[in-house]
C-alpha cells in the first residue's frame, strides 16, 4: 500500500523517481527492528508495548513526524511524498507510514495490523497475540480507549452519535487509499477546484473501478463542468454496475436531461 500511495503522490508532485522515499520507508523498518533487537536478546519474548514504544521512537522522535495541527487542510498533508519532506501530515498519511512499520515487522512477529472505518479520524488496531489496541498515528501512536472514541465521534457527528460496530471494523489496504484521494478530492471541492477534484475522483476508478459511487460523482462532476459527453458514457456506466436501486432514478434523471441538451 505504501508503494502504490508513493506513486499516486509522485503523479501529483510531477516527481519522476521514488526511490528515495522507499529508501526512507525501508530506513523507517530497520530503525524500528534496530531498537526492538536488544529485547528480543535479552527476554526473547516481545510485548506489545516494546512495539509501541518502539515505532513511537523511530517514527515521532528520531525521524520527527507530527500531526499537523496548525495548516490541516493544507494539501501536502494528503500527500506522502510531501509528508515524508514536511514530516508533517493527515492521521490518514501519518498512518499509511505506522503501517508499513507494523506490516514489515509481522513477517516476523505474530503482529497483525489493520486501519479502521472510524468516521473523521483515521485510527489503526493492532493485535499482538491476545492483546488488541486502538492507537492513533496522528497523536504519536497513543492508545485509544472507548471513551475517547465516543468523544471523538460526537464532535464528528452529533451529540447523539453512538459508538457502532461498524466504526471499528477493520478496511482493506484499498479503502485506505481512497478514504486518502478522497480527503484531497474533499479539499478541492471546498476550495472551488472542480477540474482537479475530477482528476483525484479518475484516480479512485483506477484503485477501485468496480465502485458505483465513485463513477456516480464523477458523472455528476463531469455534468458540471459541462462535460456533457463525458458524463453521460459516466453515468451509463454507473447505471450498468449499480446494484442498490436506490441511487438508479436520480441517475437516469440527470442522463435523459443531458442526452436532451444534445438534441
Amino acid at each position: 500500500m505504501s508503494e502504490t500511495a508513493l506513486l499516486i503522490a509522485a503523479q501529483d508532485q510531477k516527481t519522476s523517481s521514488i526511490d528515495r522515499y522507499k529508501d526512507h520507508l525501508d530506513r523507517l523498518v530497520q530503525d524500528t527492528k534496530n531498537l526492538l533487537k536488544p529485547i528480543t536478546h535479552n527476554r526473547k519474548i516481545l510485548e506489545l508495548n516494546d512495539i509501541l514504544s518502539a515505532i513511537e521512537t523511530v517514527l515521532y522522535d528520531v525521524h520527527g513526524y507530527e500531526g499537523d495541527t496548525e495548516t490541516y487542510d493544507n494539501l501536502e498533508n494528503a500527500n506522502l511524498i510531501a509528508v515524508i519532506e514536511r514530516r508533517k501530515g493527515l492521521p490518514i498519511v501519518l498512518g499509511i507510514l505506522y503501517l508499513h512499520i507494523i506490516q514489515s515487522l509481522s513477517s516476523e512477529q505474530s503482529l497483525f495490523a489493520a486501519g479502521l472505518n472510524f468516521p473523521g479520524h483515521f485510527l489503526i488496531r493492532i493485535s499482538y497475540g491476545k492483546e488488541h489496541v486502538i492507537v492513533d498515528p496522528f497523536d504519536r501512536g497513543q492508545v485509544r480507549e472507548t471513551p475517547w472514541l465516543r468523544a471523538i465521534l460526537k464532535g464528528f457527528m452529533s451529540d447523539q452519535a453512538e459508538l457502532r460496530t461498524e466504526f471499528t471494523q477493520s478496511v482493506s489496504n484499498r479503502n485506505i487509499l481512497l478514504r486518502l484521494q478522497n480527503n484531497i478530492k474533499v479539499r478541492l471541492i471546498e476550495s472551488e477546484e472542480p477540474e482537479k477534484a475530477l482528476e483525484v475522483l479518475e484516480k479512485m476508478l483506477l484503485i477501485a473501478p468496480n465502485e458505483p459511487a465513485i463513477w456516480f460523482e464523477a458523472g455528476t462532476l463531469q455534468a458540471y463542468l459541462n462535460n456533457i459527453l463525458a458524463a453521460i458514457e459516466t453515468l451509463e456506466h454507473y447505471l450498468l454496475i449499480e446494484q442498490d436501486h436506490r441511487g438508479l432514478m436520480e441517475a437516469s434523471q440527470m442522463l435523459q436531461k443531458l442526452k436532451a441538451q444534445l438534441n
